[in-house]
């Protein structure tokens, strides 16, 4: 059985100890493994990379249909990265860490005991549930028309209705007053469509 495993936030990680090794690492001639730069240099830097046994990249590279990756953007991300990796890493891990706090805070603040919080060891996105009553597609589109802009839970799992009182935000691109600033507003309007969170700033709500 193959196994296909992707590593795009495997850099982007500030969990205390060593991260888990890679499944490649353990069984090489089972696992397609792949990773991309998008997530750790930048957005729309679309280069990434495919490691797998001979027999499975060469049917992979026959499939290929856009004419093949520019060389361009290939030579930068080398060159770049063989040089300054680490130093971007360092750089980059702790301003994702911080923006998460200010995330947190904010859920915390607005939201208080109605949402729940799931902490990441790293990456960009944060998981939150609301309570079980709470159906978050009901108020992503109003949302959205005013905005703030979030991943509605039964998008990104494999049992919609088990997911339907998550959501999943993402903390990369705002700035920390932007997301103090949406999460206030996303709880407000949550609020306007569910009636929950019952309280924000520990202050009820109308």
């Amino acid at each position: 059985m193959p196994i296909f495993e992707d590593e795009c936030y495997a850099d982007v990680r500030w969990a205390a100890g060593d991260a888990p090794p890679a499944l490649y690492s353990l069984a090489p001639a089972q696992v397609i493994h792949i990773g991309s730069f998008s997530k750790s240099l930048a957005p729309a830097l679309r280069v990434g990379y495919v490691i797998a046994d001979w027999s499975v990249l060469s049917q992979l590279l026959a499939c290929k249909g856009d004419g093949g990756t520019g060389a361009l953007e290939q030579m930068v991300v080398a060159e770049y990265f063989s040089q300054s990796f680490d130093d971007h890493l360092a750089r980059l891990t702790p301003a994702l860490r911080g923006k998460l706090d200010t995330l947190v805070e904010a859920l915390e603040k607005e939201f208080g005991t109605d949402v729940e919080i799931f902490m990441p060891e790293g990456g960009i996105f944060l998981w939150v549930k609301l309570p079980d009553e709470v159906d978050v597609r009901s108020f992503a589109a109003a949302a959205l028309e005013q905005g703030v802009a979030f991943n509605p839970g039964p998008d990104w799992a494999c049992d919609p209705e088990e997911a339907r009182s998550h959501m999943r935000l993402c903390f990369a691109l705002p700035s920390k007053q932007q997301i103090r600033e949406g999460i206030a507003e996303l709880a407000r309007i949550c609020h306007a469509h569910t009636g929950r969170p019952r309280r924000s700033a520990n202050v009820a709500r109308g």
